[in-house]
């Protein structure tokens, strides 16, 4: 454990007085960044007070529908910072300094600083209550930020939890780093499980080929609770020699996509919670302390022995062991037939169409030239695949062989240079695009376009969605049609759709209730199957007043705020909302009884 940043005079009040567990710690995997405070657990319940940590001053409200929710940030003397977010409601003063701000324009989101005012604050004061808004079920995510608004580990200062007990490793993955690397004669990644053997995990003996990294899956628990949490640092070790070592103290806010390149899935899988335990080429990973070459381990003549430390913040700690041996194992034929390419084990520089061999990506003659950096291949009555060869430091256009599609990606998107495959086509009248490999690692969103040509069917409104694994299997991709194209901007790789959205919200359910804090609301179930709800475009009105419509899309909740609202015994209410395909949705009623 590293020395405290934070000296004696600086002391922090726990936040909430629901108690003293986490749901989650610093450095944790999320969907698109590293976890950057303590989620601090409020037993699926919300209302419990949130004290200021420290004295300070009243720095920014923020108010959004996803993210941090309605979150408080406070400024300390020594120019920190903490952070509160996911709140059910601020206390009266921000309350009504939120409110001042949001009914000028009856805007749901905000997000003001309000250094110049000086508004104090001391440790203790209650400055909001815990919640659910954003994302997540009810729990308090707190920060500790330093002056360059970098967030700190939070276990860095006097704040503390009961944990005795050690890390758990749950798998280890082991990749291929080469065209001519081998994973027990294959060439992708092959995830493996520990057996517990004397208070050591042992991962047994893997046999390889050429160059290959590991990648782990450990958690850490604490007293009393079952979450699963991250541990604090890594090594992975050789007789004596540290090859890679990490420890999760800070990051910077800027470097949240390097988590795309620490953290891998098994092969198949899209879930990130093994941890690299070598560095990619480009990276600029915050947590890295130690990145030896020997921690891309190449098979010696004799066994080896690799061990792989974990220790939590509290110093407790396991090991885990992994024997590596030479396989003779040598395959450098060319592939025979050529999966769909969202089967393929992909890599920065090479592929294996068939799971069996590898083609090298780099090469400028594995299909036919088609523009500049792309190549395409026919092969096995698939459809054409475009390879392209991509550089972080250009931008680039590509373009399918029969141009209805073109990818555009502006410079600095990537890591490091890497090579992709697309292919595209029409299923039972459904436009599929697949822009492959799925798990790459991407900076910042590009731009797709699809040209739908003579099979675009006027008056609808066509978007493009991702595949996924949730309940409907689509995610909505910010998307417009103009002309006969669609335009998107996907943040990451995968499988994608094209699909009209015709059909308007549904409104229902509407209700007027007085909170357990005594404040008086109306809601209204809101449902869209597919684009999902456009909150900005939502007004809600009673007795003809308008109220901010604030959205909750976990709950698909519409709520009518307004800081004095009092019911009448009847009341008249107007509501209209759009979806993200601009289909418009209303509620007109004449008269709702409230039941008092």
């Amino acid at each position: 454990m590293s020395a405290s940043p934070f000296s004696e005079a600086q002391q922090y009040l726990w936040p909430t007085d629901s108690g003293q567990y986490l749901s989650s710690t610093f450095g944790e995997t999320r969907s698109a960044h590293f976890h950057a405070g303590l989620d601090i657990k409020t037993w699926g319940q919300e209302g419990y007070k949130v004290f200021a940590s420290r004295d300070g001053i009243l720095h920014r409200l923020l108010i959004t529908e996803r993210g941090y929710g309605k979150a408080i940030y406070l400024k300390h003397p020594d120019n920190t910072y903490t952070v509160y977010a996911h709140l059910q409601r601020f206390n009266d003063t921000f309350q009504h300094l939120a409110d001042s701000i949001r009914l000028s324009d009856y805007s749901f989101e905000m997000d003001v600083e309000f250094d110049s005012l000086a508004i104090p604050v001391k440790q203790g004061d209650v400055i909001g209550y815990t919640g659910s808004s954003g994302i997540g079920p009810p729990h308090l995510h707190f920060e500790v930020r330093n002056s360059n608004q970098n967030a700190v580990n939070a276990l860095s200062t006097n704040l503390e939890v009961k944990d005795t007990i050690p890390p758990v490793f749950s798998s280890l993955i082991v990749e291929p780093l080469t065209k001519k690397s081998r994973i027990e004669g294959n060439p992708y990644s092959r995830a493996i499980r520990p057996n517990k053997v004397n208070g050591v995990f042992d991962f047994g003996t893997i046999r390889i080929t050429g160059e290959s990294g590991l990648a782990v899956n450990v958690y850490d628990q604490s007293n009393e609770v079952y979450n699963a949490y991250a541990v604090y640092s890594l090594a992975l070790v050789h007789e004596s020699d540290t090859l890679f070592y990490q420890e999760l103290n800070s990051l910077s806010f800027s470097d949240s996509g390097e988590m795309f390149l620490d953290r891998i899935a098994p092969f198949g899988s899209t879930n990130r919670g093994h941890q690299r335990l070598y560095s990619k080429d480009g990276h600029n990973n915050p947590f890295y302390l130690i990145e030896k070459p020997a921690a891309q381990i190449l098979p010696a003549e004799s066994a080896k022995t690799y061990t792989i430390i974990a220790t939590d913040y509290f110093g407790n700690r396991s090991n885990a062991t992994i024997q590596i041996e030479k396989d003779g194992f040598d395959n450098s034929s060319s592939p025979k037939k050529l999966l769909p390419i969202y089967n393929w084990y992909w890599h920065e520089d090479w592929a294996s169409p068939d799971l069996q061999s590898t083609i090298d990506l780099t090469s400028r003659k594995i299909g036919l030239p088609w523009k500049t950096n792309q190549q395409v291949i026919y092969r096995d009555s698939l459809l054409p695949i475009n390879i392209a060869r991509l550089f972080p430091s250009q931008n680039q256009t590509l373009l399918s062989s029969d141009n209805s599609v073109l990818i555009r990606f502006n410079e600095d998107t990537f890591f490091d240079t890497l090579s992709i495959g697309f292919t595209h086509k029409i299923v039972d009248g459904q436009y599929q695009i697949s822009i492959q490999p799925e798990m790459a690692a991407l900076k910042k969103n590009f731009q797709l376009q699809y040209y739908m040509g003579h099979a675009f069917k006027p008056g609808n409104k066509y978007r493009l969605f991702r595949k996924n694994n949730s309940k409907s299997g689509l995610s909505y991709v910010d998307s417009e049609l103009q002309g006969r194209t669609v335009y998107a901007y996907p943040d990451e790789f995968g499988e994608f759709v094209i699909i009209s959205d015709n059909t308007p919200p549904e409104i229902s359910n509407f209700k007027i209730y007085r909170t357990d804090y005594g404040k008086w609301l109306a809601s209204v179930d809101l449902k869209d199957e597919l684009t999902g709800i456009d909150s900005s475009s939502a007004k809600f009105t009673i007795n003809g007043v308008h109220g901010i419509a604030e959205y909750d899309y976990e709950e698909n909740l519409l709520i009518y705020y307004l800081p004095n609202f009092e019911p009448k015994q009847t009341n008249q209410v107007f509501i209209s909302v759009k979806d993200k395909a601009g289909n418009i949705a209303s509620f007109n009623t004449e008269e709702i009884r409230t039941g008092f």
